[in-house]
């Protein structure tokens, strides 16, 4: 009863974590020289890399790609740190979408007569070096006139001040 040991993963399970290396194995195709460097592969694995990204022709570029999939699913070591850095790659990005809906919803509400007041003050705290005054007389224009230029300038001047940071 002592010889419990960890079953080696189903045939299924083999093929599901195959493909997912292959996956990431394109997505490494499309890494910036910093990120890559941030992996620490050895150098066998970074000159795969570095010829999957110089196949041109689908099929030479297809059959690169799989092949430093293969290479990362004997190497687990490497494939993890990919999936690890991808992952948080991801998060970053979905992490700046919702910064950039978030500043969209506030234009729109500082573009509405209604919601004017309490979208400045919001901005106000949100944003203390933004210019609450700019941000009133883009409003009230784009509500007089309907012209968006005034609502695409609140948004850049929104986008700058979060750039600029949070208090």
């Amino acid at each position: 009863m002592d010889d419990f040991r960890e079953a080696p993963p189903s045939r299924s399970a083999a093929k599901r974590r195959a493909q997912q290396i292959e996956e990431f194995a394109w997505q490494a195709l499309e890494l910036s020289e910093s990120e890559v460097r941030r992996l620490g592969w050895d150098e066998s694995l970074l000159a795969e890399l570095r010829l999957a990204r110089q196949a041109r022709n689908h099929g030479a570029r297809r059959r690169q790609t799989k092949h430093l999939a293969g290479l990362l699913r004997r190497a687990e070591e490497a494939a993890a740190a990919l999936e690890n850095l991808l992952v948080a790659r991801q998060g970053r990005r979905q992490g700046q979408v919702e910064d950039f809906h978030q500043l969209e919803q506030l234009r729109d509400r500082l573009c509405s007569a209604e919601t004017l007041d309490e979208a400045l003050h919001e901005a106000a705290r949100l944003f203390p070096a933004c210019d609450a005054e700019r941000l009133t007389v883009l409003a009230l224009n784009f509500q007089e006139t309907g012209d968006r230029r005034p609502y695409r300038e609140i948004f850049r001047l929104l986008r700058a001040a979060a750039e600029r940071g949070r208090p």
